[in-house]
C-alpha cells in the first residue's frame, strides 16, 4: 500500500509536467528592401505558453552552399529583441552549425500569451540576375519544432520598383504548395497564409522587380564577403608566404656580378651544357644544337631530302643523317654527345639512317642524354643539386600534399558540413592550391654554386653577345666561316641562330661541308639558319614521339520551393 501510494503521488506531479506546451499564435514579419540591397527584417511573434517557460529561441540558417560547391554566408546583424511595448528582452546570440540561435528570455512565461520582436538585417540578401533583382526569403521557416497558427508578412520595396513579380511557398521543406494568399499593392506586396503550419512548415515569399531600383555590391564588395564566407581559401597565402621564405634561404643563387659581353662561349661547355645552365633544363633544343655541333666537328654529315607530292603540289621532307667517323673515334667526346651517336646510329651498326626512320624509336635514349648532361654539370659542381630532380622532388611532394588533402576533406566533408556548414569546394580547394603552389615553386627551387654562378655570368654574356651581335661588335673578333659555323650550335641551343647568321651576311658564301641539300649558288646564311631551324623543329618532334599507350532563380522552371531562398531555420521554446 504505501509504494502505491507513492506511484499516485508521483503521477499526480507529473500531470503538469505533461501539459506543458507552445504554439505560435502568430508569425509576422515586416521586411523592407533598401536601395543599397540592404534587407530589414521585423519579426513579431505571440507565443503562447502553456506550463512553466523560460522563453523561445529562434534559428535562422547564415551559412549556405553556391551552385559552384563553395560557401555563401549571410551577413545579419541582430538589432534588437523587444516585447509588445518596446522593452528589451534578455537574449543571447550564439552559433550552432550553419545557424545564427537566438535564445530569448521572456518574462512571466507561463500560461500566458506574450509578444517577442526579433530585429535584425541582413547586407546580402538579395539575388541579383540577368533580367531582375530577387527576393527569396523563407519567412518562418520549415524547422519550428511548434505550430505556428498564423503566418503573415509584408514586404516593401524601393519607391520606384516596377514589374513586380510575385510567388508564395507554403508547407514543408521542399513542397510546391501555394497555400498563400498574395495582395500587390505599388512597391508592397503582402503575404497571409491560408491555414496553419503544422510542425516543420513554413511560408516562402518570392518577389521579383525590374533592374536599376537596387544598387549591386560592387565587385570587390563581393570578393570581400567571398572571402569572409570562405576563410579557409585563405591557406593558400599562408603557403606562398612559406615557400616564399623558403626559396628565399634556400632556392637562390649567389648574387650575380654585372654582366659583360663575352665573344665565346665559358671554356669546356657544350651547346647543350650551356643551355641546361641558362635554364635548369635539358630541352629538345639543346639535343638538336648537339647534333649540328656534332656535325660541325665532322662526326656526322646532314642531307636535306625532298620529296614532291601530288604533282609537286608540295614537297615532304625528310633529313639523311650519316656518321662519318667510327665508334673508336667517339671516346673522346663528352658522355652525352657518345649518347646521342649512339641514339641515332644504333650504337654504331647503322652508318646512316633518316630522321623520320628515328621516329618513335629515339625518345628511349632521351632519358639517358639528359642524365649525362646533368652530370657533367653536376661534375663541375655547378649546381647544389641537380635541377631535375630538385622540381621533380618538389612536384611529387605537391601532388601527394593535393591528394591527402583531397582525400581528408572528402572523408571530413560530411562532418565539416554538419558542424561548420562547410561547403565541399571550400574545404578542397585551399589544399589544392596549396598543393599547386609547392609545385610551382619546385621550378625556382634548383640553386647554382658559386662556381656554377660564375660559368652562369659568362653564359649570360656570351647570350648578350650573341642577342645584340652587330658588325662593329664582330670587328672586335675574327668573323670567319669557321667561327659562324663553330658558334652557330651554341646560337641555336639560345634560340639566336637567326641574329647570328643574319651578322654573317656577306661573309659566309658557302655552305658548310656538312650540310646538304641547299643550293650553293648565292647562298645566304639567314636561308640556312631558317633551313637548319626547320631541321631542328622537325628532329625535336621525331626524337621525343613515343608510341600511344592502349589504353538558381526561384522563378526559374522547377527551381522554387517551400524552405528555398535566404531566411528560414525555425525555433521553439525552452
Amino acid at each position: 500500500m504505501r509504494y502505491a501510494a507513492l506511484i499516485f503521488v508521483w503521477l499526480l506531479g507529473a500531470a503538469p509536467v505533461q501539459a506543458r506546451s507552445l504554439v505560435i499564435q502568430s508569425f509576422h514579419a515586416d521586411i523592407e528592401v533598401g536601395a543599397d540591397g540592404v534587407v530589414d527584417v521585423t519579426e513579431t511573434l505571440r507565443p503562447q505558453f502553456t506550463g512553466s517557460w523560460n522563453g523561445i529561441y529562434r534559428s535562422i540558417p547564415v551559412e549556405y552552399h553556391t551552385p559552384q560547391g563553395f560557401n555563401y554566408h549571410l551577413f545579419l546583424d541582430l538589432l534588437g529583441v523587444t516585447d509588445g511595448q518596446g522593452s528589451a528582452l534578455k537574449s543571447e546570440d550564439g552559433s550552432e552549425r550553419h545557424y545564427r540561435k537566438f535564445r530569448i528570455w521572456v518574462p512571466g512565461a507561463e500560461d500566458a500569451v506574450r509578444t517577442v520582436v526579433l530585429h535584425y538585417r541582413v547586407r546580402n540578401g538579395i539575388k541579383f540576375f540577368a533580367d531582375h533583382d530577387e527576393l527569396y526569403w523563407n519567412i518562418t521557416g520549415d524547422e519550428w519544432e511548434v505550430p505556428i497558427e498564423a503566418a503573415s508578412a509584408r514586404i516593401v520595396l524601393p519607391a520606384g520598383a516596377d514589374g513586380v513579380r510575385t510567388l508564395a511557398f507554403t508547407g514543408s521543406y521542399g513542397s510546391k504548395e501555394h497555400a498563400a494568399d498574395v495582395q500587390v499593392r505599388g512597391h508592397e506586396i503582402d503575404f497571409r497564409m491560408q491555414r496553419p503550419l503544422a510542425f516543420h512548415e513554413g511560408l516562402t515569399a518570392v518577389v521579383g522587380w525590374n533592374k536599376g531600383v537596387v544598387r549591386p555590391p560592387a565587385i570587390l564588395e563581393r570578393a570581400y564577403d567571398f572571402g569572409r564566407a570562405n576563410w579557409p581559401l585563405g591557406l593558400p597565402l599562408i603557403v606562398l608566404y612559406a615557400m616564399y621564405r623558403h626559396w628565399s634561404a634556400r632556392g637562390r643563387d649567389p648574387r650575380l656580378r654585372p654582366i659583360a659581353p663575352q665573344y665565346r662561349p665559358p671554356e669546356g661547355l657544350t651547346p647543350a651544357e650551356l643551355g641546361t645552365l641558362i635554364d635548369n633544363a635539358v630541352d629538345m633544343r639543346d639535343i638538336t644544337a648537339t647534333l649540328v655541333d656534332l656535325a660541325v666537328q665532322g662526326l656526322i654529315t646532314i642531307e636535306k631530302l625532298d620529296t614532291e607530292k601530288l604533282l609537286g603540289l608540295w614537297k615532304d621532307t625528310d633529313y639523311l643523317l650519316r656518321s662519318c667517323r667510327p665508334p673508336s673515334a667517339w671516346t673522346a667526346l663528352k658522355p652525352h654527345e657518345r649518347a646521342l651517336l649512339s641514339g641515332v646510329f644504333s650504337g654504331g651498326l647503322q652508318e646512316s639512317v633518316r630522321l623520320s626512320e628515328l621516329e618513335k624509336k629515339f625518345y628511349a635514349h632521351l632519358p639517358g642524354i639528359r642524365d649525362r648532361v646533368f652530370d657533367a654539370l653536376m661534375a663541375q659542381r655547378y649546381f647544389t643539386a641537380r635541377p631535375d630532380r630538385v622540381r621533380r622532388n618538389y612536384m611529387l611532394g605537391g601532388l601527394v600534399l593535393g591528394a591527402l588533402w583531397f582525400f581528408g576533406a572528402a572523408l571530413g566533408a560530411d562532418y565539416a558540413n554538419l558542424h561548420w556548414g562547410m561547403a565541399f569546394g571550400t574545404l578542397v580547394l585551399p589544399g589544392l592550391i596549396a598543393a599547386a603552389i609547392v609545385a610551382g615553386f619546385g621550378y625556382f627551387m634548383p640553386t647554382r654554386t658559386l662556381a656554377g654562378t660564375r660559368a652562369l655570368e659568362g653564359a649570360l654574356g656570351f647570350e648578350d653577345f650573341l642577342e645584340k651581335v652587330e658588325a662593329d661588335r664582330l670587328d672586335r673578333t675574327i668573323h670567319t666561316p669557321e667561327m659562324f659555323e663553330k658558334l652557330l650550335p651554341y646560337a641555336m641551343a639560345l634560340g639566336l641562330e637567326k641574329r647570328w647568321a643574319a651578322a654573317f651576311a656577306g661573309i659566309c658564301t658557302q655552305p658548310p661541308t656538312w650540310y646538304q641539300g641547299g643550293s650553293a649558288v648565292d647562298f645566304d646564311p639567314g636561308d640556312f639558319s631558317s633551313d637548319l631551324g626547320r631541321m631542328s623543329t622537325q628532329a625535336a618532334s621525331v626524337l621525343s614521339s613515343a608510341p600511344r599507350s592502349s589504353g538558381g532563380s526561384g522563378f526559374s522552371s522547377g527551381g522554387g520551393s517551400s524552405g528555398g531562398g535566404f531566411g528560414g531555420g525555425g525555433g521553439g521554446g525552452f
